[in-house]
């Protein structure tokens, strides 16, 4: 009896892993370097992935995937269709990962801590960068006395004005 309701569970679960709802998921979060998977699945970097799948996948198949989610949607935001009225949980811890919280909501039973340690994973697209290592963009008016001596700064130490400017406020003599 038991054994009959193994491999029935089995079969249900081997059924599962060939949904196109889990390839694709799976697909894009191994492309992109959230996730690793000891079977063959198709890469699929560039695929738009639907919340509602993604959700699907992660409750049926592999947890790993709502682990990963928030992170995911967070950093590469133009993959998914985030809507916050559908998916108002999702778009909660979001938001908690982008302003950096500490604490937060758990995810479909996936603890907030968890899922915190993903979003500074360095991605395989080094395009695609972390929070704290994306650059801001600030403008600033300064004194043309200024701009020469930053000017001559940089090309003393041959690297760009904002280098420049980074190093002598952060101390490092790269």
């Amino acid at each position: 009896m038991l054994l009959k309701e193994i491999r029935a569970k089995a079969k249900e679960d081997e059924k599962k892993r060939r949904d196109r709802r889990f390839l694709d998921t799976m697909g894009f979060l191994v492309a992109k370097g959230f996730l690793q998977t000891n079977f063959d699945v198709l890469w699929a970097p560039n695929k738009r992935v639907q919340i509602d799948d993604a959700i699907w996948a992660g409750k049926n198949v592999e947890p790993r995937i709502l682990e990963v989610l928030p992170a995911a949607v967070l950093r590469l935001g133009r993959h998914f269709d985030l809507d916050p009225e559908r998916h108002g949980d999702l778009a909660r811890v979001v938001a908690r990962l982008r302003r950096g919280e500490e604490q937060g909501d758990a995810f479909y039973g996936m603890p907030y801590d968890k899922m915190k340690q993903w979003v500074e994973l360095p991605l395989r697209d080094r395009r695609v960068k972390p929070l704290t290592k994306k650059k801001v963009v600030k403008t600033f008016r300064l004194d043309p006395a200024a701009v020469k001596c930053l000017k001559n700064l940089a090309n003393d130490k041959q690297c760009t004005e904002t280098e420049a400017l980074e190093r002598l406020l952060l101390g490092n003599t790269r």
